[in-house]
């Protein structure tokens, strides 16, 4: 009689296996086929460049068509089905399988959404190289709206644009935190200090064709997921800078001495000056304000808690693929209701200040470099951005401006900085960030005049 209870209990455990592994397969797969339908929607990769260039210029939907709807619409609806069928087997499953199908699944997201953001950029790169130019896209016409009106035209049109990277950046950026938060091996590895941290931060970046505003908020996740201000910081800054498409476009699109510029100047921001500022920071400890200031702290504080996105992680138990899933998902909501209303906000503020500062006057000369530098770091722009402002201004003879701006305009931005310093609750931070970054720039473009 035991024996018979005994096989039928493995026979129940193999079978509870058997679903959880089928449960896990399904939405991998809808998972992907959802990554892939969006990114083909954005960038037409399934077909070649001669049919990709009828399709006209890029748009925030290149290559839209009813089948897409209808892919993504099957793929999300597998996603919820996997997922709650994930919810029922876990329940009759042992706490070590599960364990093992958490990490397992863990890193599969993670790939997919890594090999998605590198199809989305490298797809366009490709394209952009063999055409030998980059442009600045634009969705709509934004000087057919009323003049009060077009930097909020700029803002959405800029939206439209980074659509794409930007929800990647968030969704990278919410698995990061939870990884952090449930895995005290991962912690560990991004709580380095020193110049190691350094060299992690930006090599662990290499991966990432962030522009700056996408970088913000996965830095900031990362710091608030408990890795340390030297890997983080380095990482916000290196993304932009350092990523592989990027550097390829750079080597395809630029004088070679002007590209190494981009690759040389790119790492000693992210490793040396990222040191820098850390090391300063490390010294003092940040100015504490008195609560007895009044209302201004107090509404400060309830402001700041917006960026506590991991809040809602603590004393949450991620010890299942479900638990993983609801977790990443709403971790990454966190993020977006704060990110995506302050880069419209950004952008915004800056379409209002653009037309101000919107000619490089005067030449090759010391002013227009620090002109330049000025721009460089409060102006935000989509990844290769600065490679389609920069050619033509070497071609003009500004080089001085050109080489300032191949540094400072990726770097930093404004929502950026807003961002991740707020996280960081230090401002000294950005401040500092700011100051090294023009200083490099400055002295980038002088060497070039």
């Amino acid at each position: 009689m035991s024996g018979t209870l005994s096989s039928r209990s493995a026979q129940a455990v193999e079978r509870s296996g058997a679903a959880l592994l089928l449960a896990l397969a399904t939405f991998v797969v809808s998972v992907a086929v959802t990554l892939a339908t969006i990114v083909d929607m954005r960038r037409a990769f399934l077909l070649d460049a001669a049919s990709y260039r009828k399709l006209g210029s890029p748009s925030a939907f290149l290559s839209y068509t009813p089948w897409h709807v209808l892919v993504l619409a099957l793929a999300l609806v597998g996603a919820v089905v996997s997922y709650r069928l994930l919810r029922s087997v876990e329940s009759v499953s042992r706490q070590g399988e599960l364990r093992r199908a958490r990490a397992v699944l863990a890193g599969v997201l993670m790939v997919l959404l890594i090999v998605d953001l590198f199809t989305y950029r490298i797809v366009q790169a490709e394209r952009v190289a063999a055409a030998g130019k980059a442009g600045v896209s634009k969705t709509f016409a934004v000087d057919a709206l009323p003049s009060w009106l077009r930097p909020l035209g700029e803002a959405v049109n800029f939206l439209l644009v980074v659509w794409h990277a930007t929800l990647l950046g968030i969704l990278i950026g919410a698995l990061f935190l939870v990884l952090l938060c449930s895995s005290q091996r991962l912690k560990q590895v991004y709580q380095l200090r020193g110049l190691r941290a350094h060299l992690l931060g930006s090599a662990s970046a290499v991966a990432y064709p962030f522009c700056s505003c996408c970088a913000g908020p996965v830095g900031a996740s990362l710091y608030r997921g408990g890795a340390s201000l030297e890997s983080t910081l380095a990482f916000v800054v290196a993304a932009p800078l350092l990523n592989v498409t990027t550097l390829f476009l750079a080597t395809a699109l630029l004088p070679a001495d002007f590209a190494l510029l981009r690759i040389v100047g790119g790492a000693v921001l992210a490793v040396f000056g990222t040191w820098l500022v850390a090391l300063a920071v490390r010294r003092r400890p940040p100015v504490v304000a008195s609560v007895a200031n009044g209302r201004t702290l107090r509404w400060l504080e309830r402001s700041l808690r917006a960026f506590a996105f991991e809040e809602h992680l603590r004393g949450r138990r991620i010890e299942s693929p479900a638990d993983l899933v609801a977790a990443w998902l709403a971790t990454a909501w966190r993020i977006a209701r704060v990110a995506v209303p302050m880069l419209l906000i950004a952008a915004t503020v800056i379409g209002w200040v653009a037309p101000i500062v919107t000619a490089l006057g005067g030449g090759n000369t010391v002013a227009t470099v620090l002109f330049a530098t000025l721009v460089g770091v409060l102006f935000m722009v989509p990844t290769w951005t600065e490679l389609a402002i920069a050619a033509p201004l070497i071609q003009q003879g500004l080089t001085g401006p050109a080489a300032a701006l191949l540094l400072a305009l990726p770097a930093v931005s404004l929502p950026s900085l807003v961002i991740y310093g707020a996280a960081l609750r230090d401002w000294r931070v950005p401040a500092l960030l700011v100051g090294v970054v023009a200083a490099v720039s400055v002295l980038a473009g002088l060497a070039f005049l």
